[in-house]
């Protein structure tokens, strides 16, 4: 760990080619075909190398968030209804329907309001301003049911919305498989390394983990795009990996190419796994899927 930069890992990629440096500011606004070429090429290759292993300085551990929509019906008289059970009342309108969850069990009278009048039912969360809401928070908008993905103080929804605060829940479609839940994974994952229940059955779609059980905590790689936290090998690494990508559009050489992306493969990647790996337990790696999901 140091106070290697960006520019610096850039600059490193470009000696390896024998190409001229670039300067800070032509990391924001590419002047030079060298430029250019970063800026076009770092943050895929950054990302490729990382997912490459899990990387001590790399990894992070996270509850998911389960967005899986609560079973909900439309209320019904002389119905038996028990426990915590969900009901909605003016289903016909989804902007003014109200979700009822139940406090005793009973047999439903004739009519909503005298059941309710007995507080036989509790108004499910409706969303509200200036509230404190934590991660995993259910509640319903406009007939809407979402998850809450961040701990905040709400302030208008539609803003909160696109701060990606909250995700509205979805249904499990039967497939015939053993789905049970849908989990809400990271913005920033790149890989997922291990999962807190190892024997459950799971299908990664997209940003969601579908998976057999109510609760999920996972260990997985992010977008690390703090080179102070890399280690000097990972640097030697990833710059490596970068010159290797755009030797032959600057030096015009399939050859020289070539020599440096298998200098990568067989030197430097392989040293800056040995040496992270020496830091603690090797990592059991139970995603594979994950990785084929990528290709």
């Amino acid at each position: 760990m140091g106070s290697v930069t960006k520019l610096q890992v850039c600059n490193l990629s470009l000696s390896l080619i024998g190409a001229k440096n670039i300067t800070l500011a032509e990391l924001t606004t590419p002047v030079t075909e060298e430029s250019k070429r970063i800026a076009a090429t770092y943050t895929f290759i950054r990302d490729e190398v990382l997912m490459e292993h899990p990387w001590t300085f790399s990894q992070k551990r996270a509850a998911l968030v389960d967005m899986t929509r609560t079973e909900r019906d439309d209320w019904v008289t002389a119905t038996v209804y028990t426990y915590n059970a969900l009901v909605v009342q003016i289903a016909y309108d989804p902007t003014l329907a109200k979700y009822y969850k139940l406090l005793v069990t009973h047999t439903a009278s004739a009519l909503f309001a005298t059941d309710l009048a007995l507080n036989y039912w509790q108004l499910y969360t409706s969303w509200l301003t200036s509230t404190v809401y934590a991660k995993g928070a259910k509640v319903y908008n406009s007939g809407v049911e979402y998850s809450c993905l961040v701990q905040h103080t709400s302030g208008t929804f539609a803003t909160d919305l696109t701060s990606v605060y909250w995700v509205a829940t979805e249904l499990i479609t039967d497939m015939d498989d053993e789905i049970t839940n849908i989990f809400y994974l990271p913005t920033d994952i790149l890989r997922i390394n291990k999962l807190s229940d190892e024997d459950a059955a799971y299908e990664i779609i997209g940003n969601r983990l579908y998976v057999d059980a109510d609760a999920l905590s996972i260990k997985y790689t992010y977008s690390n795009d703090d080179p102070t936290l890399y280690s000097p090998l990972f640097v030697m690494a990833l710059a490596t990996r970068l010159a290797a990508e755009i030797c032959f559009n600057i030096a015009q050489s399939a050859v020289k190419s070539r020599d440096i992306l298998e200098k990568y493969e067989s030197i430097d990647l392989r040293r800056a796994m040995a040496a992270d790996s020496s830091q603690g337990s090797p990592e059991e790696l139970d995603m594979t899927e994950w990785e084929e999901s990528k290709l």
